[in-house]
């Protein structure tokens, strides 16, 4: 899974000093007993963990620093993690939020494995609406669920499956249980007619399960329900109104945890590893830490925090083969999510040529899935190509608004909608300036026009420009004119000299997220953006 939201830095801010202060207490020079000495910033200890563990950093340093290591952490969606190793990035571990699916798809296995903390994925639902389901008696069976939600009863937000362990971990989960397994789930025991009936529920998706909280704070009013972590719901609870807060439900045939395994690759690193485990699994980082930000400890002796619930839940296995998982994942992009419709406003203004018109061209034909039939291709490359249903929506701009250039990739047609997406591309040319607002505003009404003809579309707006405006409408006319709400979420992406401010107003203000261009290759940026589409 891919880029956090941030949550509650206040919170996690003083969770990490407890910990420093109790880890760290004495004198500082001194390492604790049987601790060898402090190894060298040369020798740092690095990890690639999952995104949504940004929050736990400060933490997660200062824990390792007071026994002697230097802890460097990088982030990276579960997909990504894998794809990373394998492709020969060096890292001494990897902390994913789920074991199974780098253990199925690393091409060299970890040497050693901790479970750190874990967390149980759940269905944090209204408690009016938990009221009006029953479900305040008895919770509900995934079959249940996905009654109810084929029948417009249940609106919930979810992460996309193949950007982010919480969507892909309850996406399997509700495919076993549907399935009557428990383990072990293939192909063939999949009820794609119930799974179509739960997805037809999702209203709101994601690539973060923080930023899929943060949605959710925003605008409580546009679901029922959300699939979190635990401990993120509970931690959004702490800023919602009484009537907006959730209650968690676990269907009672079952979820897959969050185990968060620090999974060891580079040998020569074992004594720190072996340091930092024991660190972070003594009582001091397991009681306060976790506590604070709602984890469960892997450390038996300490309790979890008293707002998590201490009932079993049946745990379901993850799927044991690749073949299976990719399936699934596949499945769902092309046929079992609701259709989406990407529109991209794009800046083709004098500043663009050169490289970075390049850059956005490249960009822009790698989502056309032009590697999704070679079986070389990465997972996540094939997953973030445009798929079977979709509808993409080219706005070019300079000093003057494009007409739209619609694609779709209808089944039988996708090689085609390929070929015609390519072209596009390498036929935008740079010239003019920069008219990004008057550019939106075509694009928000297209958005609008699409939601009116099809209600239960998808639809998201992406903008890539890397200058200011100084042609057409203005910020402030833009503002005025969708007073009112907008009809779809803007991804801004932070891109050369574009004013920084305004694409993060811009994202904020529709209920987007930015991205950042500027550090990273657009190819990922774009990739990333997929899973909020």
């Amino acid at each position: 899974m891919t880029s956090a939201g941030r949550r509650m830095p206040l919170r996690l801010l003083f969770a990490a000093v407890m910990a420093l202060a109790l880890l760290a207490c004495g004198k500082r020079d001194e390492a604790p007993a049987g601790v060898q000495a402090p190894i060298t910033p040369r020798d740092a200890f690095t990890i690639l963990a999952g995104s949504e563990l940004k929050d736990l950093e400060a933490t997660l340093v200062s824990t390792a620093s007071a026994v002697g290591v230097d802890l460097k952490l990088s982030y990276a969606g579960t997909l990504d993690i894998v794809e990373r190793i394998n492709a020969g990035e060096r890292f001494d571990a990897i902390l994913p939020p789920n074991g199974a699916y780098p253990a199925l798809a690393l091409q060299t296995k970890p040497l050693a494995r901790e479970k750190l903390f874990y967390s149980r994925i759940a269905l944090g639902v209204k408690a009016a609406k938990v009221a009006e389901l029953g479900w305040n008696t008895k919770p509900p069976g995934w079959a249940e669920v996905a009654k109810v939600a084929g029948a417009g009863q249940l609106r919930y937000g979810m992460t996309n499956p193949t950007s982010s362990n919480t969507g892909m971990s309850a996406l399997f989960a509700v495919a076993s249980a549907l399935a009557g397994k428990t383990e072990d789930l293939d192909t063939q025991d999949v009820d794609e007619k119930q799974l179509r009936a739960f997805l037809s529920g999702q209203k709101l998706t994601a690539g973060s399960s923080g930023w899929l909280a943060q949605a959710y704070v925003a605008n409580p009013s546009a679901i029922d329900a959300m699939v979190n972590y635990e401990a993120v719901i509970l931690r959004a609870n702490e800023t919602l109104a009484p009537a907006d807060k959730l209650t968690l439900i676990y269907p009672r045939d079952g979820m897959i945890s969050a185990d968060y395994p620090l999974m060891l690759l580079n040998g020569d690193k074992r004594d720190a590893y072996t340091r930092l485990v024991a660190a972070l699994k003594a009582a001091p980082f397991q009681r306060d830490a976790l506590s604070a930000a709602f984890l469960r400890p892997a450390n038996p002796d300490v309790a979890p925090a008293s707002a998590l619930p201490l009932t079993t839940v049946s745990e379901l296995g993850f799927p044991n083969r690749l073949e299976v998982i990719d399936a699934v994942l596949g499945a769902y992009q092309a046929q079992w999510r609701k259709p989406a419709t990407s529109i991209f406003v794009l800046d083709i203004s004098g500043s663009m040529k050169g490289p970075r018109l390049s850059a956005m061209r490249d960009a822009l034909k790698g989502l056309t899935g032009a590697e999704a039939s070679n079986n070389a291709a990465s997972a996540s490359n094939r997953y973030a190509a445009f798929q079977s249903r979709e509808r993409v929506v080219l706005i070019t701009f300079s000093s003057q608004v494009s007409a739209p250039v619609w694609v779709r990739f209808e089944a039988a047609r996708i090689d085609a909608a390929r070929a015609i997406l390519r072209q596009q591309a390498d036929a935008m040319v740079a010239d003019g300036g920069t008219a990004i607002y008057a550019a939106l505003a075509a694009a928000e009404d297209l958005a609008r026009q699409e939601l009116t003809r099809e209600p239960d579309r998808l639809v998201s707006i992406v903008l890539l420009t890397d200058g200011e405006n100084n042609a057409g409408m203005s910020l402030d006319d833009f503002r005025a004119r969708y007073a009112g709400g907008f009809a779809a979420r803007i991804f801004p992406i932070l891109f050369g000299e574009g004013s920084v401010t305004e694409m993060q107003q811009i994202a904020r203000l529709s209920g987007g997220r930015e991205f950042d261009g500027r550090s990273l290759q657009l190819q990922q940026v774009f990739k990333e953006i997929r899973g909020y589409q």
